[in-house]
């Protein structure tokens, strides 16, 4: 049996989620639901649920509004959202799932696959941390986002403005991170290209991608290298370099 918490301002797409969870999860409770940020904090606060559906848009605001005047968060949560550009930067960092309405059953299932491994493996408050963490500082400053990555040995919360670089390695990405050994995640540079803001990394090669922050030196004499804080070289392709200028202001 799992008690379940419901926040959408639509009773439709309401309606539909509750259909699903009946197919999905035989037995499941609602203990709690809401359309909008105050009633869903009179709903969340006391009560642990063991999954919480939290519309990102609500109606009288987002649902991050929500989030910072939480103290904590102890339950896992899946938003769902009408609009692909709701599916904020705050959630893809923080590896939570996020379902576009309407909720699809396959999708949904697979949503709550992954919530009952987190919970298995003991990820949820990481994860919680880092939402809350990012849903607090929000997108002015991107260096103060925590990013979550997931590795062999398990999850870890890694502040974007610790990463010095990324460089692919076949289908996987090794990630260089000041003060702490390499990590190797099974997801392609591809992706965290687009996830992480092009404003501070600069995809400067196929295979790399670096953090602009601690960029150092770039002189065309000496070969279409950059020179990295730590000491690190990472190559610069022929026609990055024009953008790289552009960035640098020259």
């Amino acid at each position: 049996m799992m008690n379940i918490v419901i926040i959408e301002d639509n009773p439709a797409a309401a309606r539909h989620l509750k259909s699903l969870l009946d197919d999905e999860i035989p037995g499941w409770t609602l203990v709690g639901e809401a359309d909008s940020i105050v009633g869903g904090l009179a709903v969340l606060e006391g009560q642990t649920p063991d999954l919480a559906f939290l519309d990102v848009e609500l109606k009288d605001g987002l649902s991050f509004d929500l989030l910072r005047q939480l103290s904590s968060i102890e339950f896992p949560i899946v938003f769902t959202t009408g609009h692909e550009q709701y599916a904020l930067q705050a959630i893809k960092f923080s590896a939570i799932d996020y379902l576009l309405k309407p909720i699809d059953e396959d999708e949904l299932a697979e949503a709550i696959e992954k919530v009952e491994a987190d919970t298995q493996e003991g990820n949820v408050a990481t994860k919680m941390s880092a939402l809350l963490h990012n849903a607090r500082s929000g997108p002015s400053n991107p260096l103060e986002g925590k990013l979550i990555l997931k590795d062999k040995y398990g999850i870890q919360m890694v502040s974007v403005g610790d990463i010095v670089r990324l460089e692919a390695s076949g289908s996987y990405t090794e990630f260089f991170i000041r003060e702490q050994k390499p990590l190797l995640i099974s997801k392609g540079l591809k992706e965290y290209s687009q996830l992480l803001p092009e404003t501070l990394f600069f995809r400067c090669h196929q295979s790399h991608l670096i953090n602009l922050h601690y960029l150092r030196r770039y002189d065309k004499r000496e070969g279409d290298v950059l020179q990295l804080e730590g000491g690190d070289q990472v190559p610069l392709a022929s026609r990055k370099k024009e953008q790289l200028m552009r960035l640098l202001g020259n």
